[in-house]
């Protein structure tokens, strides 16, 4: 069960994104919010009076924020810090089961402009809990977004992000669309067309998956409003459309090990690369323990 909001802000366009969406979460679900402010040490490497100046400025900047904060939310932001040191271990540290850590993107880069290696994507890698990545946009388009969507494909990480996403959408009063995508074997092979028969049968079956999904998920919370979708498509394809206008999708996550670890799972890995909403992450470590 989620107990705290954890915010990285630093005054970009990104961790702006980022705090007026914790704030509209926070709003929703009473949850605090924590605000870190980290002064990235190793660009002051040589120069410790350069990274002195940096630091008392950067006090300064987050001192004027929490004012502002404290006019316009009142009691929404109960602590922050400013440290200094690796923004992914500040942020490392404060992932757990009971907080949600919040980060921001930059602005989208490269010939299909997409996000790239970025600091959500890096801690959620790491995380003990979940992480949610929030793009860049329009604060008037990020007001009007609403729903949630979540990802399901019947396994163990998916169930997790299932039961996390119908808890927050009965407490946010928000409609849950779980959205499970398929495709026929083989079907990036142009030149193999399936028999119709069996593409019905195997349709049938992943209905039959979702409509479980959907049913025991009804059923552990009543009060929930839920949509199945299913999509004959691929998940990284399908959940970005279905998530475009969300107030949230939500993904379970494959956190790899050994050498590996730098990477997330294949579907979370194309959705945070290429965000069409505000994208949380949830390992299988993750969850309402």
């Amino acid at each position: 069960m989620l107990k705290r909001i954890v915010v990285c802000w630093n005054g970009s366009a990104g961790s702006e994104a980022a705090l007026a969406w914790a704030l509209r979460l926070s709003h929703g679900t009473g949850l605090p919010i924590e605000i870190f402010d980290v002064v990235e040490r190793s660009l002051f490497v040589g120069d410790e009076g350069a990274l002195e100046r940096a630091t008392t400025q950067e006090e300064q900047r987050l001192a004027l924020r929490l004012e502002e904060l404290a006019a316009d939310h009142p009691g929404a932001v109960t602590a922050s810090a400013l440290l200094v040191g690796d923004p992914l271990e500040v942020l490392s540290e404060q992932t757990t089961i009971a907080a949600l850590v919040v980060v921001g993107t930059a602005h989208r880069v490269g010939p299909r402009l997409r996000y790239g290696r970025s600091l959500g994507a890096r801690l959620a890698t790491a995380a003990t809990g979940p992480v949610a990545i929030v793009p860049v946009e329009d604060p008037a388009a990020a007001r009007q977004r609403s729903g949630i969507v979540v990802g399901v494909d019947g396994s163990a990480v998916a169930s997790r992000a299932l039961e996390f996403a119908a808890a927050q959408a009965v407490t946010l009063r928000q409609t849950l669309r779980v959205v499970h995508c398929w495709q026929e074997p083989l079907a990036q092979e142009p030149l193999i067309v399936p028999d119709d028969d069996f593409a019905d049968s195997l349709e049938a079956a992943h209905r039959q998956l979702l409509d479980t999904l959907v049913r025991q998920a009804r059923e552990e919370h009543p009060a929930l409003t839920a949509e199945p979708v299913l999509l004959r498509r691929s998940p990284v394809a399908g959940l970005r459309l279905e998530s475009e206008h969300a107030f949230l999708l939500v993904v379970g996550s494959r956190r790899l090990t050994g050498w590996s670890r730098a990477w997330l799972g294949s579907v979370s890995h194309g959705l945070v690369l290429d965000l069409a909403a505000p994208t949380l992450l949830i390992g299988a470590e993750s969850g309402d323990d």
